[in-house]
Order: structure tokens, then C-alpha cells, then sequence
């Protein structure tokens, strides 16, 4: 049986192609993953600074009651209640993802959708994380300087 060297070529360059898209695809799962991994035990974190700042805003509410003209404790006030909102965008924002992410079932588009797919996903979580982050950071110096 004689074998048609293009053949040949084209079954090497078919398989060489459909392993470099498993690689790549295999690398964008593992980053997604490891970027959530790395933000999610900062949602502990997250959730205490929730509550500070809450109390924070009833503290300040309290006192505005007090002095109701009190411009300094009016601009505390709306700083607290920003940075709360900016924690719970974030905390939504995460639990939102990990709803919807569906890693598995990505798994079983054609590679080409898949690569697509986890790009996405991997743009998402990213943008979770710094929102996570940043809200942690702005929100802990904010208390710090009370």
C-alpha cells in the first residue's frame, strides 16, 4: 500500500494544529481558574468590610441627626454609603460569576468557541478581581482614617 506523502502531511499539520488549540485552551481554563482561586478567599474579607462600613454609615447617620447641618459628617455619610455600594457591586459581581460560569459545558464546544468562551470568561473574572480588590483597598483606607 502506497501513502500519498500530502496525506501524510496533512493528518501531522491537522493533529499538530488541534493539539496546539488544546494547549492553549488548557492554559485559558487553568487562568480563569487561578484567578478566581486567588479572589475568592478575599470575599471573607469583602463581607467584614460590608458590615464596618455599614455600621460606619448608622454611626454617622446617627450623628447627622444630631447636628444635621454638619457638613463634614455629611460628606462622611456619602463616602460610606459609596464604598458600600461599590463592596456589594463587587460581592454581586462574584457570586454572579460563579452562577453563570460553565466551564464544563464550554469544554464541549469546538475548540475554536471554546478558546473563544474562556477569553471571555477569564475577561470577566479579571474584571471581578479588580473590582474586588479595589473595593477592599478603597474601603480599608477609608476606616483607617477614622
Amino acid at each position: 500500500m502506497k501513502i500519498n506523502p500530502l496525506v501524510l502531511i496533512g493528518v501531522v499539520l491537522a493533529a499538530a494544529c488541534q493539539n496546539e488549540e488544546q494547549s492553549q485552551l488548557d492554559t485559558l481554563e487553568k487562568d480563569v481558574m487561578m484567578i478566581h482561586d486567588a479572589v475568592m478567599p478575599k470575599m471573607g474579607e469583602l463581607v467584614a468590610l460590608e458590615n464596618a462600613i455599614r455600621r460606619q454609615i448608622s454611626q454617622t447617620d446617627s450623628l447627622l441627626k444630631i447636628t444635621p447641618s454638619d457638613s463634614a459628617l455629611q460628606q462622611l455619610l456619602e463616602q460610606s454609603i459609596h464604598l458600600s455600594s461599590q463592596l456589594k457591586q463587587a460581592d454581586d459581581a462574584m457570586m454572579d460569576w460563579m452562577h453563570n460560569y460553565r466551564g464544563d459545558s464550554l469544554r464541549k464546544l469546538l475548540p475554536s468557541q471554546a478558546i473563544q468562551a474562556f477569553t471571555q470568561e477569564k475577561i470577566k473574572i479579571e474584571q471581578v478581581s479588580d473590582d474586588m480588590l479595589k473595593s477592599i483597598e478603597e474601603t480599608q483606607n477609608f476606616l483607617k482614617q477614622k
